[in-house]
């Protein structure tokens, strides 16, 4: 059964904090290495609603506890250097305040996998980690959203030119019309390889007609699940998009279920 626990109200780091609370997941032994990958897309203030709020962050290290941990907080930015983001929110004030590590996957090392429609290189961490929590933000994009499946795209080899991973939709972006299938087929590669164990969305404001610099709505919320496509199927529907052709291709993958349980709670 995929459940999905929306929680309402608060600050942003106590909705994050009591969400999780309430999905109790399953989490890794003691010890274990978990890689949290926020969305940090390009320099952005940390209020922008562009990128993964600060406070979400805080909120997922403070439930998983960084004396229990080895944790890592881990981008490969599409624009831009990775470090310029990380400053540009203040996330290099929780190296400071808890006992993570910041990563820029951009300038790890790489190794290829081959998935089951092509082959391609990740991050060496993102393999090596024990437990994957991917903490997206509730935004549209060309694909209609961007959410914590098509956020995993951070951990891909940049191209050879610039750190944007756009070669994984090239045949998209030139307007071939098989573009679109193949782009949703790789990213289902990539989930195949290591799927998030834990999903979770800021939606504290949605961004409607871009993934950059889009109109914000307050929402106030967060959303979480052990099931990335339930999990991305709830904040598909809050932007108002039914039936987005990549998750259908990961329900038909078998790569996740529809949500059979939404607990939606106000504090």
């Amino acid at each position: 059964m995929a459940r999905v626990v929306v929680v309402k109200g608060g600050e942003i780091k106590e909705r994050t904090l009591k969400a999780l609370s309430i999905l109790s997941p399953r989490l890794p032994k003691a010890g274990s290495r978990i890689l949290i990958k926020p969305n940090l897309v390009l320099p952005s203030s940390n209020d922008s609603g562009a990128i993964t709020r600060r406070e979400v962050i805080e909120g997922i290290i403070e439930f998983l506890g960084d004396d229990r941990y080895e944790i890592f907080v881990g981008e490969g930015a599409a624009i831009h250097d990775t470090w310029r983001c990380f400053r540009e929110a203040k996330y290099d004030e929780l190296e400071k305040k808890y006992r993570v590590k910041l990563v820029d996957l951009n300038r790890d090392e790489f190794r290829e996998v081959r998935g089951k429609y092509w082959k391609f290189k990740v991050s060496k961490l993102f393999l090596d980690s024990d437990y994957i929590v991917s903490a997206a933000v509730l935004k549209e994009h060309a694909f209609k959203v961007t959410l914590t499946l098509k956020n995993m795209m951070g951990v891909l080899k940049p191209g050879r030119f610039t750190p944007t991973k756009s070669y994984m939709h090239r045949e998209y972006d030139f307007g071939i019309p098989s573009g679109k299938t193949k782009w949703a087929r790789r990213l289902c590669d990539l989930i195949m390889i290591k799927r998030p164990d834990l999903a979770l969305i800021d939606a504290t404001t949605a961004m409607f007609g871009s993934h950059i610099n889009g109109r914000l709505k307050r929402f106030d919320m967060v959303i979480v699940s052990e099931d990335p496509v339930a999990c991305d199927i709830i904040g598909a529907k809050l932007l108002g998009h039914e039936d987005i052709f990549y998750l259908e291709m990961m329900l038909d993958e078998r790569l996740g279920e529809a949500p059979s349980r939404v607990d939606r709670i106000e504090v």
